[in-house]
Parts: C-alpha cells; sequence; structure tokens
C-alpha cells in the first residue's frame, strides 16, 4: 500500500496535472478499450532489500513511474516533474490515507532517486516513447 499511497503524494501535489485512473495508474499498464496502451503514467513496484525489517521498520520497495504521450514533449515535462517531485520530497514524515475502503499509516517515509529518467524504448503499438524513473521507498508500517 506504501506504492499507492506514493502515488496519491504524487497526485495530490498537482505533479503534471497527473488524475489518479484518469491518466495515472496504480500497479498496471493501462489500457484504453481497444485493448491498445492509453496515455499518462502508470507506478509499478519492485522488492527492495529485505535487511533490518523486524517489526514493520525500515521496510523497503522500488518504484518505478513510466510515462509515455503521443506528444514527446509531454512524456519528457511530466517525467520531469515527477522527478523533481521525487527529489524534492526525500522525507516524508508521515503518509495516511484509505484506498478502496482499506486504510494505511506510514511514519518515517524516505524516498531516494535510484536512477535519473531514462528512455526504455518506444511501444511498438502506437509509437509513443516510454520513459521511467525509479525511487528506493524506506518506511514503517504503523500498526
Amino acid at each position: 500500500m506504501i506504492t499507492y499511497a506514493i502515488m496519491k503524494a504524487i497526485a495530490d501535489a498537482g505533479t503534471a496535472g497527473l488524475t489518479i485512473d484518469k491518466d495515472f495508474y496504480w500497479e498496471q499498464e493501462p489500457l484504453q478499450a481497444n485493448g491498445k496502451p492509453a496515455q499518462g503514467a502508470w507506478l509499478l513496484s519492485r522488492g527492495g532489500s529485505n535487511v533490518d525489517t523486524t517489526k514493520g521498520l525500515n521496510q523497503r520497495v522500488t518504484i518505478d513511474i513510466y510515462v509515455a504521450y503521443n506528444d514527446k514533449t509531454k512524456t519528457e515535462a511530466t517525467l520531469k516533474a515527477i522527478a523533481d517531485w521525487i527529489r524534492n520530497n526525500r522525507v516524508i514524515c508521515t503518509l495516511n490515507g484509505t484506498a478502496s475502503g482499506s486504510s494505511y499509516a506510514f511514519t518515517n517515509v524516505r524516498i531516494t532517486p535510484a536512477t535519473t529518467p531514462q528512455n526504455v524504448g518506444l511501444n511498438a503499438t502506437n509509437g509513443q516513447v516510454i520513459k521511467t524513473v525509479s525511487a528506493d521507498i524506506v518506511f514503517d508500517i504503523n500498526h
């Protein structure tokens, strides 16, 4: 749920005008009704180090945020805005909220940029350039 909390914080900050489930998606590659990739950004998670993660402290996860629009300049501007948000929000004291009826509470949230923005290739279906930026998240779970 930390990945959703980070995504919500990015959207709530007005970053690049992204709106959850409209052009900012969580743990899925967005598809249009015709099955072709949609435009926007999507956040996917990867496992992090499992060192010293006792009692819900110092949990780790890595996030990758992918961006693709038909307009390459919009892709680049959106990716830059997300990368700037990551750099400017390295320490977030708490993230609390609710998603689909489940509440979450995280403290001592630390964000470290893991990669600089990079081009990961073209979408073969529609020719969009796909770019990504990654960050490592360390956090404590409040029980």
